[in-house]
């Protein structure tokens, strides 16, 4: 049964075999953000018992330098603008008897609305986290059918007032006007066979149930095809990854970027999951 309303800063939507888990409460602040990410309004994905869209994980097991690394927004499938996170991690600091990196200057409002729509459910959210430093508010949209064979997104990049638009100027001026560039990242899980299709202008999914998803978007932002990890734990060592990634330049107040996530028409609707999971190799 679809949940109302938030789950300790997270919404779902569910249909069919498909649930939709999005990141849409601000970070906590303080100590209590000794173990937060920068990852409001990041998604994962997952069909049947198959993650398809993921964020790299927490990183903790595998040292310093990875924690803080999975804790930064591009580690997660969301829009990250001109380098920054959307919060960002302060200047470490002794605490609890250790050395703690705080979150800081994070997303302060992040409105959030979720509901019903023709043919499925419809989450709509924004936040600030990029509105002091840049002028812009990042908005997402995501719908899922409820057959659970399709989602469909729309990122906006947005200025809200005068104020935003100055400050946005201004970047732009910094930048010689050649615009603020940024990355709409979808990481996928480890064992989704990733490639390139339709020349170049897609992406085939394919899980180990079977099934296979295709990934398109509005003309405009470059696809590309790129490296990821998954910070898996228990496992020896990172695994290797692909992450989809969508890349452009904001040059006006208003940059909307549209994409959808679908499954092929070949794919049934319900199928029997018996592939076996792999196995963590003990040498």
């Amino acid at each position: 049964r679809q949940a109302e309303g938030l789950a300790m800063g997270y919404a779902r939507l569910s249909g069919g075999r498909s649930s939709l888990i999005i990141d849409a409460a601000p970070p906590p602040t303080g100590p209590a953000s000794f173990d937060a990410h920068a990852s409001t309004l990041a998604f994962e994905l997952t069909s049947g018992r198959r993650p398809v869209v993921v964020s790299c994980g927490s990183g903790a097991g595998f040292g310093a330098d990875w924690r803080r690394a999975g804790r930064a927004t591009p580690s997660h499938s969301t829009l990250c603008l001109d380098g920054y996170s959307s919060g960002r991690l302060a200047t470490p600091r002794v605490a609890d008897g250790g050395v703690r990196e705080w979150l800081e200057d994070g997303p302060k409002q992040v409105p959030v609305e979720i509901g019903r729509v023709e043919g499925g459910q419809r989450f709509e959210g924004g936040h600030d986290g990029y509105r002091r430093t840049h002028g812009l508010t990042h908005a997402r949209i995501l719908e899922l059918s409820a057959d659970g064979r399709e989602v469909s997104g729309e990122d906006m990049l947005i200025t809200l007032d005068d104020a935003d638009k100055r400050t946005f100027d201004r970047r732009l001026d910094a930048a010689s006007l050649s615009g603020l560039p940024w990355q709409l990242r979808f990481h996928l899980h480890p064992e989704v066979d990733a490639a390139l299709d339709m020349g170049g202008s897609a992406v085939s999914l394919a899980l180990r149930s079977g099934e296979v998803w295709v990934f398109r978007h509005d003309a405009g932002p470059r696809l590309t095809l790129e490296p990821s990890v998954y910070l898996e734990k228990g496992r020896l060592r990172p695994r290797a990854a692909k992450q989809i990634v969508l890349s452009d330049r904001a040059m006006e107040y208003a940059t909307r970027i549209r994409w959808s996530l679908a499954k092929t028409q070949d794919t049934a609707i319900a199928l029997r999951d018996v592939a076996i999971d792999e196995a963590e190799p003990t040498h």
